[in-house]
């Protein structure tokens, strides 16, 4: 699921380079180049990341932007220096890296920084910019009146004391106004109704998207029915877990969770559900769960 989210704002970046770069450096006169793709940019295909050819006033050089659903496992910062190292290698430029985080509570914890070393003989230390959309007031953004920034505004926050569904419903407004061509904004209504799913409702989303999204994007059709499946397993979990915790320490039930989740058939976690009514033991609910 989170693949999805990652190539719908790949896609976006790229078809709307310089809107992004712009807004990620603050910088209006950068102007990109080229984006660096071997494959042609589509909303379903699969990106590793987003790197492009800038024109810096004073400098051509790379920008690479990583985007992330949520924080990742293995330290972003180790994977930005594999990617700084080798672009610069293949490039022979500078490399400024980014990491874009989607999800509201994610990248919390980025310090930007990406250090090592042993005594005073070895260092190595990579900075880069930690872009965290939740951070970003939305109202800003919406009164640029930018296409290209527009699916993003969802992740943003909202004026103060304006409820959740009131801002959703203003960012697909300001969608529907943008000045672009009928194809364009078509592209930003599905990509807006797929972000939006990481923070609010998905009826919601499906109550402000125009019908004839929903009607014609089969990619946004799969992405309701995904996200469905994903809360129903969530939930399935979610139980799971609480039953077996009025039985037994909430410690051992709770070490039980990754292996829960690599389950995505829900047939499979109704007859878990079933079992964990009354199992003899915490052991036996883990002798059913590895069969």
């Amino acid at each position: 699921m989170a693949q999805q989210y990652d190539n719908t704002v790949k896609y976006i970046i790229l078809e709307h380079a310089d809107a992004f770069a712009q807004f990620v450096l603050g910088d209006a006169n950068v102007k990109v180049l080229a984006n660096l793709e071997s494959e042609q940019a589509t909303l379903k295909a699969h990106r590793t990341d987003c790197t492009m050819r800038v024109q810096f006033p004073d400098e051509i050089a790379i920008f690479h932007t990583e985007v992330q659903t949520h924080t990742s496992g293995k330290p972003i910062g180790m994977r930005l220096a594999g990617y700084n190292g080798f672009l610069n290698h293949a490039h022979e430029l500078n490399v400024y890296c980014n990491v874009l985080y989607l999800h509201p509570r994610a990248g919390r914890n980025d310090t930007g920084i990406h250090e090592y070393g042993r005594g005073t003989d070895y260092h190595f230390q990579l900075r880069y910019k930690v872009i965290r959309l939740a951070d970003f007031e939305g109202e800003a953004i919406l009164e640029m009146q930018t296409p290209g920034l527009l699916p993003f505004t969802p992740l943003m926050k909202p004026p103060e004391r304006m409820q959740p569904d009131r801002w959703l419903e203003k960012c697909f407004d300001a969608i529907a106004t943008s000045r672009t061509d009928e194809s364009t904004r078509h592209l930003l209504f599905e990509a807006a109704g797929v972000l939006g799913g990481l923070a609010h409702n998905p009826r919601l989303i499906r109550y402000f998207l125009p019908e004839g999204i929903m009607l014609e994007s089969a990619f946004v059709q799969l992405y309701m029915e995904e996200a469905r499946k994903e809360g129903e397993i969530n939930a399935r979990i979610d139980d799971i877990l609480a039953l077996l915790s009025l039985q037994f320490h909430p410690d051992a039930v709770q070490a039980l969770k990754p292996t829960l989740e690599k389950i995505d058939d829900v047939q499979r976690l109704q007859q878990l559900h079933l079992a964990a009514a009354r199992p003899e033991s915490l052991e036996a609910f883990m002798q059913n769960l590895s069969n």
